[in-house]
């Protein structure tokens, strides 16, 4: 329960960072992304943004900061070394989809919809996944075994000790 209520404060804490730098960090890698992405001598324009970055990185730095298993070197180290993985996970996604968006292009209706799907799923999958993923590699893969054995023995506790 500790570390449940330890993440929900270092998780809101972020929460609120990432709130306050979300429209100006969106523009920025949007057009960074779609400066890689957009044809020569084209330039992408987006009107609208709808992306979960970088509340991904506040669910990481919540997740790394409340690893206290570890000592707080080790949480900050993996926090400067996972931030800058999400930002690039993030901006390969944006320029995977922004192709995935230009392709779309000139296609009939429905494929162009289905590809429009594509892309906005692939954006929320990677922030929802990278977060959590890039965490399990760098630290919570110390914890892993021992919470799936927790979890293990409160299903046999559950079932009555049956197998």
């Amino acid at each position: 329960m500790k570390a449940i209520l330890r993440f929900t404060a270092w998780a809101t804490l972020a929460f609120v960072l990432a709130w306050f730098i979300a429209h100006p960090y969106q523009r920025f890698i949007a057009g960074l992304a779609g400066r890689i992405a957009s044809p020569e001598g084209t330039e992408i324009e987006w009107l609208e943004l709808d992306i979960f970055f970088p509340y991904d990185m506040s669910i990481f730095l919540a997740l790394c900061l409340a690893s206290n298993w570890v000592g707080w070197r080790a949480r900050i180290r993996s926090a400067a070394i996972g931030l800058p993985v999400l930002f690039a996970l993030e901006l390969v996604t944006l320029v995977a989809a922004m192709k995935v968006l230009l392709a779309s292009m000139g296609q009939p209706t429905d494929k162009a919809e289905a590809m429009g799907r594509l892309a906005v799923g692939m954006i929320r999958l990677t922030g929802l996944i990278a977060a959590g993923g890039t965490w399990a590699y760098l630290l919570g893969w110390e914890q892993l075994p021992q919470l799936a054995n927790a979890l293990a023995s409160r299903n046999r506790a559950a079932r009555g000790g049956k197998r």
